[in-house]
């Protein structure tokens, strides 16, 4: 009780800091639905549920969204947005650690995607992205992007993870996170923020790079985080375990909407926030039908020393920029470090727009944050997997730092 107790204190004052930091002056407003899709095309959504043993012999039933281009409606209304199950989860997981949990999503919370429809006639195949998730959170997590993707022409797999995460699945059964995974985040949160209060400008100033990639190495390396990153390599056997059957699925081995119509003869692409950031980097390094990946403000865990030799993006705050500047030496293809300023963690998943909590929000406006993240991940898949003749170095945004190796 003690280590929990301490685990949510520290929580609980990094939080007050990154308010502080980031959090002032916000104008936050409520919001009840999300910005209308980009692109031209109507996004469907469907889901499937797998089940897999994982290298550590575990037993794993994982399900996945599938968000689509469509070309109609069908005159249905819009698909529920996550699953109200999802606040009690929520509830006794911050109960736990003795903090304050704030409801993350309003019930009724408007999505821009429709269960079901038939898949879009305008193009014979697709592209295909995979979206993980952050650790405490759900399959749902990543619909403002994976929305804006599948409008613009995109197919994008939401994995909800066994253990970390809460999923509901088709039958209606609802999985919160597992006691070792509680156990082991519980460590690793403490063994990290302690090292964060002992040197506080991390979260707020951007360390030269000589020091930001020895601080990287050190927290990377610390025992908690080693032990902490397996669960990153189940999450990425869990997006590769979906990935087979999308194979299955394309020659009508499986039975889906997507039979023939998946573009995966030029690979798959993948990106996650948070925790799902993490993962993002292990698949892109271990399997290698991925071509490379963007991890949303996450922390690099398990990837300390590794060449993808694959392109790799990552967008995040001057904390992620000084807890993953290993990376800019380690990997030998181009790397991307983007640093955004006046957000916070959070900025970088759905609660851009989902957030009932002002602490939670930082400066940046919502619907400019969203373009900066649809921006550069959109031009990271176009350049990389559809082979577009693009440059990424040409975006501009006030107060975004594109660090680019080599």
């Amino acid at each position: 009780m003690k280590k929990l107790l301490l685990v949510g204190t520290l929580i609980i004052v990094l939080a007050i800091i990154l308010y502080l930091i980031f959090g002032r002056d916000n104008n936050f407003t409520i919001q009840k639905e999300f910005p209308k899709p980009v692109g031209e095309y109507t996004v469907g959504r469907t889901q499937m549920d797998f089940k897999h043993t994982a290298s550590d012999n575990s037993e794993r039933e994982i399900t996945a969204l599938f968000f689509y281009p469509s070309d109609s409606n069908e005159d249905k209304e819009t698909a529920e947005y996550a699953f109200p199950e999802f606040h009690s989860f929520r509830d006794e997981l911050t109960t736990r650690l003795g903090t304050e949990g704030e409801q993350l999503f309003e019930t009724d919370f408007k999505t821009w995607s429709y269960d079901d429809l038939a898949l879009s006639e305008k193009e014979n195949e697709y592209p295909v992205l995979f979206f993980s998730h952050g650790a405490g959170a759900y399959p749902q997590q990543g619909t403002l992007f994976a929305q804006d993707l599948a409008s613009a022409g995109y197919i994008v797999v939401s994995v909800g993870h066994a253990e970390s995460g809460v999923s509901k699945f088709t039958d209606g059964r609802t999985v919160g996170m597992s006691e070792r995974f509680f156990e082991d985040i519980s460590d690793y949160a403490s063994e990290f923020l302690k090292k964060v209060m002992l040197q506080l400008s991390i979260t707020s100033k951007k360390f030269d790079e000589e020091k930001a990639i020895e601080t990287s190495r050190k927290l990377t390396s610390a025992p908690g985080a080693v032990n902490f990153s397996k669960y990153a390599d189940l999450q990425s056997e869990d997006i590769s375990y979906v990935a087979d059957h999308l194979y299955k699925m394309n020659t009508g081995d499986v039975e889906s909407i997507f039979e023939g119509r998946l573009q995966l003869d030029i690979g798959m692409g993948v990106f996650g926030h948070s925790f799902g950031g993490t993962t993002a980097v292990l698949v892109s390094r271990d399997d290698e039908r991925f071509i490379g990946g963007v991890n949303l403000d996450g922390n690099m865990l398990g990837a300390l020393d590794s060449d993808l030799k694959k392109p790799f993006m990552q967008l995040g705050t001057v904390l992620a920029y000084n807890t993953n500047a290993f990376f800019l030496e380690s990997n030998s293809e181009k790397t991307y470090l983007g640093i955004v300023d006046d957000v916070t963690h959070g900025d970088f998943s759905d609660s851009l727009f989902t957030a009932t909590d002002k602490d939670s929000r930082g400066s940046r406006d919502a619907l400019e944050q969203r373009d900066i993240i649809n921006s550069y991940t959109k031009a990271f898949f176009d350049k990389y997997l559809l082979k577009e003749e693009l440059e990424i170095e040409a975006l501009n945004f006030e107060g975004v730092e594109m660090i680019i190796k080599p």
